[in-house]
């Protein structure tokens, strides 16, 4: 049945319950019992779940030169440069590309927090590198051959090799940290957000690149960029262009953790000549939370760099073909790898390895803007002009410039935009799918609450009709006098027993809680300790004595060597399986929460019942009873379970030694943390329920049965008329059925 169908019947239903309340009065029980919600409601509903899903993300994450940017102009904007290649992941602001009415952007600048963040792990580079520098010198004192000058120079290039691949964060760090103060801006008088807006997609770009370029302005200060624009290939999608690694701005790598999580699809680019690097395997760490993701999807970038050598086929499909081949080898002999060394990453590219090829895309950028420009090809400079004359002298049967149309087709297959497309429009395909589901499922239980009220509101009218009469009469009066006769030892009765089921409830519910919070604890703990793995380091020291003295002195000889194993973790890693935790917990605990209160809801009216009926033999109606005490039991609302999940900071580097322990120590405070929070939590719903269920229902009960029989006894006062009546009200709910 469609929206349309469903929303106009409630209205009537609506409308119908509010015309005939007097008639009814409660005999159906309360509007929460049938979700006769109101018709705003129900569309904001409809909206809501169509809002959530409005725009399909995309998510583009790669290393620094992986030939991101190119692809992403390639892919929307055909070819032209609109994004900047960043030249360091430091200066790659997170970007969010949308469509939008104009062509406008807004930069995001460092807030005073990020700034105090990147000066303090500066300071800390520093210092670090002093340290090293000073050991490098005194490791190297006194060799033969070197000028003290010369010496220190060695030394400090040493020590920033160490540095760059033991502390990558903190020398990100002190380069952003560099270029903040070499910039000269005034940091106070830049505001957070800096609106741009241009008439075209050129003028656009220019403003931007004061923004994201690599020697742009306030480059060094940009920590981000949300940019719309009337360009029909963003329409209905938002691709997230991520920074490099090592992000030094944890709020912003934040930003982009939560981002990616949350894509209906992440192209992984990594360069065909160096496919699936260590680099690309640590820029993947960011993805290790997937429970958003749809498809994930390798990208062999800058693939005409990779057509050239001996092993290459005449033929260039015949060497597309090969070379898709061999990196789908790879990359699974790299996958594999990586679950064995960081079981961290769970089953998250497991994906990958079962598609083989077809999870590979070829793709270049490059490729695509010469075929976009190749009327032009006689004025081609620079890389464009060398990948040129690298496919014509390998491939002349395929790229020839007397021949343009086979040109741009070979050149085409090798961009492979066509490819690119496909996958986003096969997503998109799948969420609609998935969308309209949902949309169908509310629109079901809309359906068969609909048709279940109109069921029992025909029903409770043939009840009205057979009551009406001099005979039903004298019988409701009888049970006027039996209800007051009996009022005393029934109130007693119904409050007993309340107070009996009220207590077993509320301890049963804590208990509950608790086994959840318990549970969920465990499995995070469990999930924290998944994420760590080891790594072997080869230390060295100086050996005792004069020989290992002179040694050291004039061929680096002299050190003893051992391994030393440390402990290794992926904070992105650590940091979903808290907030798996967080989240989990609180759903559970909600789940848990409902499950329990629908079954108090049945055992309360169950022996509410029992128990009216054996106070009152058969002296009422049991139809009165069973309606009172419906509306009764459906009116207790219980509270939502509230909790608050701790903010764990992570970047995406992997961490070792001290390091990794000092992060895990940080995981394990936030859980602990919000184990703590969630007891809160727990005893104060448990209370807030406590206070949601009345003390008493039988004066409810009660007033609730006297007023259905004073308004039953005025309409069978006038049979005539409550009959037509009745007949009428049928007739309208047999139309809406």
């Amino acid at each position: 049945m469609s929206a349309e169908v469903i929303l106009d019947r409630q209205q009537k239903l609506i409308t119908w319950l509010a015309a005939h309340a007097d008639i009814l009065n409660g005999a159906v029980g309360a509007s929460s019992q049938w979700e006769i919600d109101t018709i705003d409601s129900l569309k904001e509903a409809l909206l809501r779940l169509d809002d959530e899903n409005r725009l399909m993300d995309i998510g583009i994450v790669g290393r620094v030169k992986a030939g991101k940017s190119t692809l992403l102009n390639a892919l929307v904007f055909n070819g032209e440069s609109v994004l900047p290649q960043a030249a360091t992941p430091m200066t790659a602001a997170l970007t969010t590309l949308t469509y939008g009415d104009r062509f406008k952007a807004t930069a995001r600048f460092y807030s005073e927090a990020d700034l105090a963040n990147i000066e303090q792990a500066a300071a800390a580079y520093s210092d670090l590198l002093e340290k090293s520098l000073i050991e490098e010198l005194r490791r190297t004192e006194g060799r033969a051959g070197l000028d003290p000058e010369r010496r220190r120079e060695l030394a400090e290039r040493g020590a920033r090799r160490a540095l760059a691949t033991q502390q990558p964060s903190l020398q990100a760090s002190h380069e952003q940290w560099e270029k903040i103060t070499a910039s000269g801006l005034s940091l106070a008088r830049l505001k957070e957000d800096k609106p741009l807006e241009a008439d075209d997609v050129q003028g656009l770009a220019a403003l931007l690149a004061d923004y994201v370029a690599a020697e742009g302005r306030y480059m060094p200060v940009t920590k981000s960029v949300d940019i719309e624009m009337p360009v029909e290939a963003l329409r209905g999608l938002r691709i997230i262009d991520t920074p490099g690694l090592n992000d030094p701005v944890a709020s912003r790598e934040a930003r982009t953790h939560d981002l990616l999580k949350c894509c209906d699809v992440v192209f992984v680019v990594s360069p065909a000549a160096q496919f699936m690097s260590q680099e690309d395997l640590d820029v993947m760490a960011r993805i290790t939370a997937a429970e958003g993701i749809r498809e994930l999807v390798l990208v062999a970038s800058q693939v005409d760099n990779t057509l050239h050598g001996s092993e290459m086929q005449a033929q260039l499909h015949a060497s597309l073909t090969g070379l898709r081949r061999e990196l789908a080898g790879h990359a699974g002999k790299v996958l594999d790898k990586l679950k064995l060394s960081n079981p961290e990453v769970g089953d998250v590219f497991q994906s990958l390895v079962d598609k083989g090829e077809d999870a590979i895309i070829h793709s270049s950028g490059m490729c695509h803007s010469m075929s976009v420009e190749f009327d032009s090809v006689a004025d081609w400079q620079g890389g464009r002009l060398t990948a040129w004359q690298n496919l014509k002298e390998t491939y002349p049967d395929y790229f020839r410039d007397d021949n343009p149309g086979l040109s741009r087709t070979n050149l085409d297959q090798l961009a492979n935009m066509a490819g690119l497309h496909e996958v986003v429009e096969q997503t998109r395909l799948a969420k609609a799918r998935v969308l309209a589901a949902r949309r169908q499922d509310l629109l079901d239980a809309k359906e068969r609450k609909q048709v279940e009220l109109l069921r029992e509101l025909r029903r409770q009218l043939s009840l009205r009709r057979g009551e009406i009469g001099e005979a039903g009469l004298t019988e409701l009066k009888k049970n006027k006098r039996g209800l007051e006769r009996r009022k005393f030892n029934l109130t007693v009765a119904l409050d007993d027993e309340l107070m009996g089921i009220k207590t077993g409830f509320v301890n049963g519910l804590r208990k509950a809680m608790k086994e959840v919070i318990d549970g969920a604890y465990d499995a995070a703990d469990s999930g924290v300790s998944r994420t760590v793995g080891t790594e072997k380091t080869t230390r060295r020291t100086e050996s005792p004595g004069a020989f290992n003295w002179v040694a050291r002195k004039l061929w680096d000889g002299g050190y003893r060597e051992y391994e030393e194993n440390n402990r290794t973790v992926l904070p992105a890693a650590v940091k979903s399986a808290v907030s798996a935790f967080a989240s989990g917990l609180r759903t559970d605990l909600d789940s848990r929460a409902t499950e329990l209160q629908a079954k108090f809801g049945k055992r309360l009216f169950a022996e509410l019942l029992q128990t009216a009926r054996r106070q009152l033999d058969d002296e009422l109606d049991i139809e009165a009873v069973y309606s009172s005490l419906k509306s009764i039991v459906n009116g207790v609302e219980f509270p939502p379970v509230s909790l608050r999940a701790p903010v764990l900071k992570a970047s995406t580097m992997k961490l070792k030694g001290s390091e990794a322990d000092t992060f895990l120590e940080q995981a394990q405070h936030a859980i602990e943390t919000l184990r703590e929070t969630a007891e809160a939590a727990v005893y104060e719903y448990v209370e807030t329920v406590k206070r949601a269920i009345p003390k008493s229902v039988a004066d409810d009960f009660i007033g609730h049965i006297q007023a259905q029989f004073d308004a039953l006894q005025a309409l069978m006062e006038d049979a005539e008329k409550t009959r037509a009546t009745l007949t009428m009200m049928d007739a309208e709910l047999e139309a809406m059925q």
